[in-house]
């Protein structure tokens, strides 16, 4: 039986039992645990009123080789975020960046990129950030941690420019864009794209140069005005779609809209 002891964010959270719980929490040194917490609803003991969704903890707990779940020994809050329960988009927000934080991480290994920046967006959540903005932001550095950031500059293929598709006014230029390609596309590449069976569609130009200012980090999502931030928002997370393979069930309400990015008659 080994002991260790963490910061980590719970994840999922349910009941086992009269008066425990399971907890599934990502750990900042040892990547994703799953734990009980025997007796947690008990006012008796070392965890009670600890864990909670959105908070910072630090936790000590033990595991043995070929359980599944180890057991909590004990639980304390570090940074409490008491304000995301109360605003109702925050609280999506800050559920939909743990469901994504839960599917980008795996067990046993750790990954401080992915820790760091979930807890950076729920700090932004807790200080009243715009949750689509904390969002959008999450989404961007959850893709870029896990090598699947889409090209937003240059061509996904070759790596060369890739123009708008024709010339006109900068607010109306689009360009070929394909999900399953890795991103923008040259006019060369978009064709092979189509010869080879992948679908290949058009994304305004704008869209994608507002996204790579903000995984950059010139730009912050909440400076961009509300229509634009939400077409940036519908991209990220029609790509993210693409790139999972499924639809995680936080998104359904939000991708249920049309295609803010379509092209306009």
């Amino acid at each position: 039986m080994g002991a260790h002891s963490d910061r980590a964010l719970l994840l999922r959270r349910f009941p086992y039992g009269e008066s425990s719980l399971v907890c599934h929490a990502l750990t900042r040194a040892s990547g994703r645990v799953h734990v009980l917490a025997k007796g947690a609803y008990r006012p008796s003991s070392r965890y009670y009123a600890a864990l909670d969704l959105f908070d910072t903890l630090e936790l000590e707990w033990s595991a043995t080789a070929g359980r599944e779940l180890g057991v909590l020994v004990a639980a304390s809050i570090e940074t409490r975020r008491a304000a995301i329960p109360r605003d109702l988009e925050a609280f999506r927000a800050a559920t939909t960046a743990l469901e994504l934080a839960a599917l980008g991480s795996h067990e046993g290994s750790a990954d401080p990129a992915l820790f760091d920046a979930l807890e950076r967006t729920l700090d932004s959540l807790a200080a009243g950030v715009g949750p689509q903005a904390a969002l959008v932001e999450f989404e961007l550095a959850f893709l870029h941690n896990l090598g699947l950031a889409p090209a937003l500059s240059a061509c996904a293929s070759c790596g060369g420019v890739a123009p708008p598709l024709e010339q006109g006014s900068p607010a109306d230029a689009r360009v070929a864009f394909s999900a399953s390609s890795g991103g923008r596309l040259c006019t060369a590449c978009a064709i092979a794209a189509r010869a080879a069976g992948r679908r290949v569609g058009t994304l305004p130009a704008a869209v994608l140069e507002q996204a790579a200012a903000i995984l950059a980090g010139r730009t912050r999502a909440n400076e961009l005005p509300h229509e634009a931030l939400e077409r940036v928002r519908d991209f990220v997370a029609r790509f993210l779609e693409v790139q999972l393979e499924s639809r995680p069930a936080s998104y359904r309400r939000f991708l249920s809209a049309s295609n803010r990015n379509a092209a306009r008659p």
